[in-house]
């Protein structure tokens, strides 16, 4: 039985969605495993920056937008952060999209890759044995693609990249495919609302 592509893509979604908590950990490892929780600590949202840029849109963008909005993303009345998706000259058109207050994904199926991008306004704080392992880069290979983060508005957001043949794709293994689409990005919700 083959899955259909909004049961594939409600999938990626949630896998996406669980990877969130893990989002800066590629440069972090535990030394020592330890009883005591680790702390999150949220974000302040430079609401005043992210309604500015959402008014600077291009009007390419405002009607990708508007057509986004008309979607009822699920859980973006919710968010407590600014979204950014995709702009209007990716032609990756609209995501699936899946937001949690304070974390979102959306979520595009291109041809041969899967690209995603991660929101989120917390970050891990005092993780007992937690130590850097390697100096963080903005460009990161994960072994069947890479990522690309980037703060803006005081949020943390990773552009996720994974290819179907992942050492030919040029898209997977070169960054400046993911350095232009973090270009493109564009806000959605630029107010708490």
């Amino acid at each position: 039985m083959t899955s259909s592509p909004c049961a594939k893509a409600a999938g990626a979604i949630v896998a996406t969605a669980a990877a969130l908590t893990l989002m800066a950990l590629p440069a972090l490892a535990i030394d020592k495993p330890s009883g005591e929780p680790a702390t999150r600590a949220v974000s302040s949202i430079d609401w005043a920056a992210a309604t500015s840029a959402f008014h600077e849109a291009s009007a390419d963008d405002r009607a990708l937008t508007a057509a986004f909005l008309a979607t009822e993303p699920d859980g973006f009345d919710d968010m407590a952060m600014a979204v950014m998706i995709l702009g209007s000259n990716t032609a990756a058109g609209l995501p699936a999209f899946r937001g949690q207050r304070d974390a979102y994904t959306a979520y595009y199926q291109l041809e041969g890759a899967q690209v995603s991008v991660l929101g989120s306004r917390t970050h891990l704080v005092d993780v007992p044995g937690l130590t850097f392992k390697h100096q963080a880069r903005s460009y990161e290979s994960i072994g069947d693609g890479a990522d690309h983060m980037l703060s803006r508005f005081g949020g943390s957001y990773t552009l996720r990249i994974t290819c179907d043949a992942p050492t030919e794709d040029t898209r997977c293994i070169k960054p400046d495919y993911l350095a232009e689409l973090a270009h493109s990005l564009t806000v959605v919700k630029g107010a708490d609302q």
